[in-house]
């Protein structure tokens, strides 16, 4: 929990507003994703996952689905991510791609 805590007050004093956390994991490893409103930015909506990745949106439609998708995807691309006959048949994205923990 000190991690969701840290992640989220960084965001605070970098002066994002927080209007939502996500909890899950990847490949095993717990991670939180936040949902922020910046602005000072062209587009002030997104989400930032503890795993690094983020994403930006001009209105506040669509930020929470695809938060939650990212921190809980689909249990097919799971499934593709570890069985090699089944990676063939799933185009990975940019934004489920995430490093291994090691």
């Amino acid at each position: 929990m000190a991690t969701e805590l840290d992640f989220v007050t960084a965001a605070r004093r970098a002066g994002r507003w927080v209007i939502g956390t996500f909890h899950g994991n990847h490949d095993g490893a717990k991670i939180v994703a936040i949902s922020t409103r910046d602005d000072s930015a062209p587009l002030p909506y997104g989400w930032e996952c503890s795993c690094g990745i983020a994403q930006r949106f001009p209105s506040e439609d669509g930020v929470f689905r695809s938060a939650w998708r990212h921190v809980h995807p689909p249990r097919w691309r799971v499934w593709a991510r570890r069985v090699p006959l089944l990676r063939r048949l799933v185009q990975p994205t940019a934004r489920l791609q995430h490093p291994r923990v090691a």
